[in-house]
């Protein structure tokens, strides 16, 4: 199965993309940064909107970062965001992550984040970065793991919501507890050297919450409330109560939600 055949779930809509664009190198993808050296040349495989991999450019510079993804509009923000910063050693362009338009032993470094997760053949996709990476080359793989998430409270509108978000996902293909898996994928796909790490990206109090449960609540309506309706898992009206469980969720005193990452380096 090729790329552009996969269903990303959270789709390409404003709060999905404002989400991703929130990322930044020195954060999401500390766990690698040890591993990087200025005039590395790295690829950033999935980039979305291109956050991590200008930031991950300034890193390596003079190195170069390329930044892959099937979305274009997402290329077209990376490009964008890199002329508003004067960054020159990032470019973008458009690939599948099942057939890399690169030669064999291209890359010093690939990064990938929240890409596994979503593909149907994460092994496959691992093996083509394998291709591409030089020996001795750096991977580093950062995925999410739903199975591990904290929230509190939950009321019982929001915990609908989270279950048919984890079904929607299983029925597109995809893991959503993928992150527990990285050891055992890179190793199957013949890296050597790999290491893994849990980690919780945390969001509390009066001055963050109100705004990640808008998110979400957007996202419901953006990502969600089509296919939801369509599979026939949920009416209108009951799409409309998990949007207003999430507002009303991150309104309450002493609301938590921690979501699980799962990080891995290993190498060719």
């Amino acid at each position: 199965m090729s790329g552009n055949q996969e269903q990303y779930t959270l789709g390409y809509g404003p709060a999905s993309t404002a989400m991703m664009a929130t990322r930044t190198a020195q954060r999401h993808a500390a766990f690698l940064l040890p591993h990087l050296k200025p005039g590395m040349k790295v690829l950033d495989c999935g980039c979305g909107p291109g956050s991590l991999t200008i930031g991950l450019a300034e890193i390596v510079s003079p190195g170069e970062v390329i930044g892959t993804d099937l979305e274009e509009s997402q290329l077209d923000l990376g490009r964008t965001e890199a002329a508003r910063r004067g960054i020159t050693n990032a470019r973008f362009g458009r690939a599948d992550i099942y057939e890399l338009p690169f030669e064999d032993d291209s890359f010093d470094a690939i990064f990938i984040s929240a890409v596994l997760a979503n593909l149907r053949e994460p092994l496959r996709g691992l093996n083509e970065a394998r291709r591409v990476l030089r020996s001795g080359g750096v991977i580093g793989v950062k995925e999410f793991d739903h199975g591990g998430d904290l929230f509190y409270p939950v009321a019982p509108n929001l915990a609908e919501g989270l279950d048919l978000y984890h079904r929607l996902r299983r029925h597109n293909g995809h893991d959503p507890e993928s992150g527990r898996k990285l050891l055992g994928l890179l190793q199957q796909a013949g890296f050597r050297d790999s290491a893994a790490t849990a980690v919780y990206e945390t969001f509390s109090g009066p001055e963050v919450m109100p705004q990640v449960g808008g998110v979400f609540a957007v996202l419901v309506n953006e990502a969600f409330a089509e296919p939801f309706q369509r599979l026939g898992w949920a009416t209108p009206e009951a799409v409309q109560r998990i949007a207003q469980a999430w507002r009303e969720f991150s309104q309450q005193p002493g609301a938590f939600y921690a979501q699980a990452w799962c990080e891995a380096v290993a190498r060719k």
